[in-house]
């Protein structure tokens, strides 16, 4: 037994050894007129800075103190107090930014246009973001195949950029099973050190939970508060009913609010023939999500812990980006994931008859 706690403890210390050897910087510039300025690096997920920096002659550097690789946000406030961010995926280089003052807005977030250098994990996502929050970033029809294109060739990378892509854009997997295979096998040839970073191991709890959430499983069950703060089983909610959609969704989410007009349709031609809808937003503000439901003009069952994306809910259900839609029968078997428009509408009509 102490040999065993002897060699772990030796392999503890060579993986924090390895860690501490390896190179991660981030470091930019832009115009002189914003001195005095502080610019914020947040993670992932996270609501509060991790890291912060003042503007100095034009130029910054973060820190990076205890941040390991991973997904962050760089934002500064503009006059009105909003932020304007740029999204960095930090790996083990030197990464350099050139900010500048224009921006452009898309899904109701300011990005402010740049360059970064040196880092060639932040220039694959890079590319693959760009297809939907891109300054020209596509709409409508055949944005899915491009995307799915875009991450089978990220995929073949089998490095952090992989893992980024695949990990962020999971969804997708569930749409196109190729693009599931092809997930597989890229997890099957990263490297430990991937495997063993934040994202790969974020990775790996989302490709588990795939097999935990495939068609034919009970969906987990989860109790949330509705916007007038009682609490409502989703088990007990499809119990009893022919088909149930399970939207997750957010007042500040403009693909949901959309899709969420395509889900309100069938929802009207359905509702009489065994077919509901349970909304779980992940607002973090009560009276926003409020106010989407009233606008919106949603009738079905809606429920939140108002956590925003620090919900457990992301976990459970294993997904990354929203809207994410997933279809149970009045057991709370799963019978489909992630359709949308017609595909959605299609597999409602097949259950719930035309």
């Amino acid at each position: 037994m102490k040999k065993i706690g002897l060699l772990i403890l030796v392999v503890c210390m060579g993986l924090s050894l390895v860690a501490q050897n390896k190179r991660m910087t981030l470091k930019g510039e832009c115009s002189p007129s914003r001195n005095g300025e502080k610019l914020y690096l947040v993670a992932a997920g996270g609501n509060s800075p991790s890291d912060s920096t003042i503007i100095e002659n034009g130029k910054f550097s973060f820190a990076l103190e205890k941040i390991q690789p991973r997904e962050v946000l760089l934002y500064r406030l503009n006059k009105e107090g909003q932020p304007e961010c740029v999204l960095l995926y930090l790996d083990y280089c030197d990464t350099y930014i050139k900010l500048t003052d224009e921006t452009y807005t898309t899904f109701n977030s300011n990005f402010i246009e740049c360059s970064v250098t040196g880092n060639s994990t932040d220039a694959a996502m890079r590319e693959v973001n760009d297809v939907l929050i891109g300054k020209n970033s596509m709409q409508g029809k055949g944005t899915d195949s491009v995307m799915v294109e875009k991450l089978m060739v990220v995929a073949e990378r089998h490095d952090m950029a992989s893992a980024y892509a695949l990990w962020k854009y999971n969804s997708y997997s569930v749409q196109y099973p190729r693009l599931m295979e092809k997930a597989k096998e890229a997890w099957e040839k990263m490297s430990l050190d991937v495997k063993q970073s934040v994202v790969g191991r974020e990775l790996q709890e989302i490709m588990k939970r795939y097999t935990m959430l495939e068609s034919g499983a009970v969906a987990p069950d989860f109790t949330l508060n509705t916007p007038e703060g009682k609490p409502l089983s989703m088990y007990e909610y499809v119990k009893g009913k022919k088909l149930v959609l399970i939207d997750f969704w957010a007042s500040w989410c403009g693909p949901c609010r959309k899709e969420g007009e395509n889900v309100k349709a069938i929802y009207a031609d359905y509702k009489e023939k065994g077919f509901d809808v349970l909304g779980v937003s992940l607002d973090s503000k009560l009276e926003s999500w409020k106010k989407a439901i009233e606008d919106d003009g949603i009738h079905w069952g809606q429920v939140s812990d108002l956590k925003g994306w620090a919900t457990p809910m992301t976990k459970l259900y294993g997904f990354n980006g929203i809207p994410y839609l997933v279809l149970v029968d009045g057991e709370g078997r799963i019978v489909a994931k992630n359709l949308r428009g017609e595909a959605l509408r299609a597999k409602v009509a097949e259950i719930c008859g035309k």
